[in-house]
């Protein structure tokens, strides 16, 4: 899956994650999870994407779910992980998607990568 659309995936499991939270905490965690909506939105439909936008908006997003749930007594430790383990292979999926497409760019030549050397 290409980067971009890795991006909104996240974006979008992200912002399902922020919709169950309780209400106060949704309404303090509102602004990092509408940034994060609309980037994905805007990469989206646009012929010159700002992925990295929307990652760190992503990455943003995550860390404030996660204290979120850390901070709530009613959440087992167990569960706090999972959550934790779960956003962070999220995010490592996208980090190494980038790292597969870095090595996929063509030269400045526009040569294939094949090629060079």
């Amino acid at each position: 899956m290409p980067r971009a659309g890795l991006a909104i995936r996240i974006a979008r499991t992200l912002y399902g994650r922020w919709r169950l939270l309780a209400p106060a905490d949704r309404l303090r965690l509102a602004p990092l999870a509408e940034e994060a909506k609309g980037r994905a939105l805007e990469l989206r439909g646009s012929p010159d994407p700002d992925e990295p936008g929307l990652t760190a908006a992503n990455e943003t997003l995550a860390a404030a779910i996660i204290e979120t749930a850390e901070a709530d007594p009613e959440l087992r430790e167990v569960e706090v992980r999972r959550l934790r383990e779960d956003l962070r292979r999220e995010l490592e999926r996208l980090s190494s998607a980038e790292i597969a497409a870095s090595r996929q760019a063509p030269d400045p030549d526009g040569s294939p990568p094949e090629r060079r050397g």
